[in-house]
């Protein structure tokens, strides 16, 4: 990968990785969600560039994963409470189903089977971690 652009996507997938945690700590529906969308495009751009470089079908694959990912957390307007036992039950899977992509990307990337630098699977694992948090987390208000 270019060395510029590798920089350029650790900046953006930092403050994108930072913006997820803070919304998921404080429990701000709309910054959290912001963070995981950006985060998702950033992803796909960069899996773009990585099937530019070498034509490995198995990054289509994960760039529709991760579009999946975006339309899913565009932070549109869209509220429920506590009340609505479906929405609830809805959002606990969609963040079990993010919390499984990060971490079989983040495997993938630092188990060498796509090319593409370490840090870019720990920056997943780290989503993970926050989708994780905001799973389990107790006594949790709807995010």
């Amino acid at each position: 990968m270019n060395p510029i652009l590798e920089v350029v996507v650790n900046i953006f997938g930092s403050i994108f990785i930072l913006l997820t945690a803070y919304g998921a700590i404080k429990q701000k529906r709309d910054i959290f969600l912001f963070g995981i969308c950006f985060f998702s495009i950033v992803s796909v751009i960069s899996e773009l560039i990585a099937y530019a470089q070498d034509d490995n079908v198995l990054h289509l694959f994960i760039i529709i994963i991760f579009l999946g990912q975006v339309i899913v957390t565009l932070p549109i307007n869209t509220r429920f409470d506590e009340k609505n036992k479906a929405a609830t039950a809805l959002s606990n899977r969609i963040g079990c189903a993010f919390l499984v992509i990060n971490l079989f990307q983040g495997a993938l990337i630092l188990n060498n089977y796509i090319d593409v630098p370490h840090q870019f699977g720990f920056m997943h694992l780290v989503i993970a971690l926050i989708m994780l948090y905001t799973v389990l987390r107790p006594g949790k208000d709807e995010i």
